[in-house]
């Protein structure tokens, strides 16, 4: 749940802080008072793109700061990232003017794909884009595929492996009946073979070479800082040090014996160091021969990096591949039929995959179908029929599956593909419908609605809003609305309101309480001039 969201110089934002609860809560204001970028900085804490815009004229950066009380299961999620959480959760975003930012969770900076990860488990923003998804058949299937939960994910999961497996099986079969396959393109392969066994080094041995050869580099340099070290050690340091002790010990009484004999043990602690050292240096010497060595080493390993891989264990696997490609050429057709085989295995294997993931479907399919009837109903769309369509095409990334939501809103009229029939406000309950039943029983504890309520208005406002409401019973539900009849529904409002003075134009968010939230409501119902009747029909929106 949404606790609270800090805002600082963000567009047209000075500083706000906003405390969030349990239940439905409506954000409300004129067109331009600022109720979108509420929605933009919450953006900003699930990983939204970015912008130096977002920071307010003057400001050095813009700062968005979210407070979310998480469940026991967000906490092991997190876990995966070596983030330790309890009951909260703090997510801070910094905007600066050269449009970097930074990320932290709790106080401790993370990257910006860790926040993409973690965030979808805490917050559902839904939007007036995300409805367009609608239009959008290829997204029909993830909407279905959202709905089912169990262990549908890692079905989906494994035949996606073997998906996969089987597409680079087919590629690799193309490329070996297309590919040369002359005398001299074993020749090249077998002088690749050659090159890679010339280095045939680990990746600790390079490290070694690489130290070793930068040693030698800077012998020289070591050489005349030992000399010089040597002489003021033992010319001035340990000399000076030694006669200074003597002289302590001239002095006969019992109270500078302790500091005498601690001298005294430093003294020899600093000659064992220095000899130490000196020891270290005699043992280097400079060969010529082994610099040589090294540098040719080198050399060559980094030319096969450049040609095959960034390591060592890159070049291998380089090598490994060019010989399976050797052996390919000698017995291509044994090659061949074996590839083949395999392909047909996968085949095989995916179809069955399919196979139990195309039952699943239907069976799920069956179950949300009854569901939108009822959802349907409330949200006034009584003689709506929603179906959705399942066709088996060609094996590919979703199964053998192509699926369309099919829809009729109307009395006696025929199904049709949702993108193709729906009106703007029919999609927007359909979509909102959609919504509900998905997210219902999952594990995201907030849900954001932004104007979702788009091109309806009257009975259909109120079911829009009552539907966000039923919804809000176990899920923390925050909607961006223009409309009396949804805010109405609400069980806290907040008004955003906007001023203007010669200088700037600021935004500001407050929490209503009931006589507000009637000033408000009438606003809205009739605009900047409230009537007594418009505040009366707003008392009495609240009320029912």
């Amino acid at each position: 749940m949404l606790k609270s969201l800090y805002i600082s110089s963000f567009v047209i934002i000075d500083e706000v802080q906003i405390d969030f609860h349990d239940g439905m809560s409506a954000l409300t204001g004129e067109t331009g008072a600022g109720k979108s970028i509420i929605v933009d900085a919450i953006g900003q804490l699930v990983g939204n793109r970015t912008q130096s815009q977002f920071i307010k004229k003057g400001a050095k950066k813009a700062v968005i700061e979210g407070v979310f009380e998480v469940s026991e299961r967000f906490s092991k999620i997190c876990d995966e990232y070596h983030l330790r959480i309890e009951d909260e959760i703090v997510v801070t975003k910094e905007i600066f003017a050269n449009g970097k930012s930074n990320v932290k969770i709790n106080y401790r900076n993370v990257s910006l794909t860790v926040l993409k990860l973690i965030m979808p488990y805490l917050i559902d923003i839904h939007s007036q884009f995300e409805t367009q998804a609608l239009f959008i058949p290829k997204k029909h299937i993830e909407l279905l595929d959202h709905y089912i939960q169990d262990n549908f994910n890692q079905l989906k999961e494994n035949y996606v492996n073997h998906y996969d497996e089987y597409k680079s099986l087919i590629r690799k079969l193309d490329k070996v009946i297309n590919e040369d396959l002359s005398d001299e393109q074993i020749e090249f392969y077998e002088s690749q073979i050659k090159e890679i066994e010339e280095c045939e080094y680990s990746d600790e041995n390079i490290a070694e070479f690489e130290n070793e050869l930068k040693r030698l580099e800077n012998y020289e340099k070591m050489n005349e800082v030992i000399h010089v070290f040597d002489d003021n050690m033992n010319n001035r340091v340990l000399l000076g040090f030694k006669e200074a002790i003597y002289n302590l010990s001239q002095i006969q009484d019992d109270d500078f014996i302790d500091y005498h004999d601690n001298l005294y043990n430093q003294y020899y602690d600093v000659k064992d160091t220095y000899e130490s050292i000196m020891d270290l240096y005699q043992s280097f010497h400079f060969d010529e021969y082994r610099f040589n060595e090294l540098q040719e080493i080198l050399y060559k390993v980094n030319r096969l990096k450049r040609k095959y891989g960034y390591s060592m264990l890159e070049i291998q696997e380089a090598k490994e591949d060019i010989l399976s490609k050797i052996e390919m050429i000698n017995h291509r057709e044994e090659y061949i039929d074996k590839l083949k085989i395999e392909i047909k295995d996968l085949e095989s294997l995916c179809l069955k995959e399919a196979e139990k993931i195309h039952d699943i479907r239907v069976e799920n399919a069956k179950k949300f179908e009854k569901e939108m009837a009822n959802e349907l109903i409330d949200l006034y769309l009584p003689y709506a029929r929603f179906h959705i369509n399942i066709e088996k095409v060609d094996l590919n990334k979703n199964g053998y599956d192509n699926v369309t939501l099919m829809v009729s809103t109307n009395k006696g009229q025929d199904l049709s593909p949702l993108n193709e029939t729906a009106s703007g406000g029919e999609i927007s309950r359909i979509m909102l419908a959609i919504k509900t039943i998905i997210l219902k029983d999952s594990d995201i504890d907030t849900i954001l609605f932004d104007e979702v309520d788009t091109g309806v208005s009257g009975k259909v406002a109120s079911g829009i809003g009552e539907k966000m409401r039923k919804l809000s019973e176990s899920k923390q539900v925050i909607c961006i609305t223009h409309l009396p009849q949804v805010a109405a529904c609400s069980t806290y409002q907040y008004a955003i309101v906007k001023e203007t003075n010669d200088v700037s134009t600021v935004s500001s968010i407050h929490l209503l309480d009931k006589k507000g939230r009637i000033e408000e409501l009438a606003k809205m119902l009739s605009g900047d001039h409230i009537s007594e009747e418009a505040r009366k029909n707003a008392e009495k929106l609240l009320d029912e």
